[in-house]
């Protein structure tokens, strides 16, 4: 279980462990807004576990490191919410595996711009031919994740529906 990390403004700072989030709420680091249905109790204490925090004195942070998404096969594939994207067809991991959208041997790169979810069948079909040439279009343009809810979503696979009404888009 995650924690929603916000400053003191409400801008979104993170994610930290439900554990960690108990020990701020308990010292008084933060503001607890949401809270999860479970509670966790100790011989002295019981509390729900927050679901959203918010700390109680702003704290500067670059921007970058809040948007930035590192390129990998597994947030290709979070990107593109494990469809293929020639067919459209949901797929298990083992069933899926990466398209270049400019083969590798004509100087495609790994990127978030050239490179997309693909089932096994369509990919062996395409080739080492541009989309075009083999006769197939993509469901949509590849791109790098912008937005906080995208973001969100690669980091941790879902948003729930408690972090809703703080997570806005750029």
């Amino acid at each position: 279980m995650k924690t929603l990390v916000l400053n003191s403004s409400f801008e979104f700072l993170g994610f930290c462990d439900w554990k960690e989030a108990i020990c701020m709420a308990y010292t008084g680091k933060v503001y607890v807004e949401e809270e999860y249905d479970r509670i966790v109790s100790s011989p002295s204490v019981s509390m729900h576990v927050p679901a959203v925090v918010r700390l109680r004195h702003y704290v500067r942070v670059a921007y970058e490191r809040i948007t930035y998404v590192s390129y990998s096969k597994r947030n290709v594939h979070l990107r593109d919410n494990w469809t293929c994207q020639y067919c459209g067809e949901k797929k298990p991991a083992d069933k899926l595996g990466i398209d270049h959208v400019i083969p590798e041997s004509r100087g495609g790169l790994n990127t978030w711009t050239n490179t997309v979810s693909c089932c096994k069948g369509c990919n062996n079909f395409k080739d080492a031919r541009l989309p075009n040439e083999a006769g197939m279009k993509l469901l949509r343009v590849p791109d790098r994740p912008k937005g906080f809810r995208e973001i969100i979503q690669i980091k941790l696979g879902e948003i729930h529906e408690l972090w809703e009404k703080y997570i806005w888009k750029m």
